[in-house]
């Protein structure tokens, strides 16, 4: 459906109206998103903490290069990994050298919980084949330039 008929607006430029269906398009598949992980308890941040974790050595990162590697640049990532402990699918440790520096290392039950959402999102599709996904990938690319 057209983004005019979606929100019930006339835009006055193509780029308003670009910019405009970025927006809702991107909390389309964010609420797409969120549903499909709601089995897991994970927000989509998480999710991202728990595979940034992941792919680190010995699953162990500092919250900076959490912070750094997060697709959502949220301030509070602190906050984000305190949610992370509580729910026991991550560790703190603290540097022995220097105190203000907090590891993070995934437990075996964030790991375990990471794969599940991983399959849950993998199952997501949008109705693009390859080259039309790739075509989008660069004009996407082109506007962060």
């Amino acid at each position: 459906m057209k983004i005019e008929q979606e929100i019930k607006h006339e835009f006055w430029s193509a780029q308003q109206r670009a910019i405009t269906n970025l927006i809702f398009t991107s909390n389309w598949i964010l609420n797409q998103i969120a549903l499909a992980l709601k089995p897991t308890s994970l927000s989509l941040q998480q999710f991202n903490a728990l595979s940034i974790l992941y792919g680190q050595p010995n699953q162990m990162a500092t919250v900076n290069l959490i912070k750094e590697r997060l697709i959502d640049r949220m301030p509070n990532t602190s906050r984000l990994v305190n949610k992370l402990l509580e729910k026991g699918l991550v560790q703190k440790e603290r540097n022995l050298n220097d105190q203000r520096v907090v590891y993070v290392k995934l437990t075996p039950e964030g790991a375990r919980l990471k794969e599940e959402a991983r399959k849950i999102i993998d199952h997501l599709k949008i109705d693009l084949d390859k080259s039309q996904a790739d075509q989008l990938n660069d004009l996407l690319e082109q506007l962060r330039r």
